[in-house]
């Protein structure tokens, strides 16, 4: 890993944006009061999760629903 480079355009390369991820994105999900969760079932949310959080919901639930998006003109 470069790490000069990655410092030089400003990209994190520390644990710590990983590890707040992961309370923020994972803990915050799974950790409700009440919950169970398979491992299958977990990973399935987690992956929704990630995906927005990372802002790209939206390409998410083109493939889900992929004619929702089409606007008439």
């Amino acid at each position: 890993m470069d790490y000069k480079q990655y410092r030089e355009r400003g990209l994190l390369i520390g644990s710590g944006a990983i590890e707040s991820a992961h309370r923020t994105v994972m803990q915050r999900r799974l950790k409700r009061s009440g919950q169970r969760w398979s491992i299958r079932g977990a990973q399935q949310v987690l992956n929704l999760r990630v995906c927005l959080m990372s802002g790209r919901w939206r390409l998410v639930h083109q493939r889900i629903e992929p004619n929702s998006y089409i606007v008439n003109t």
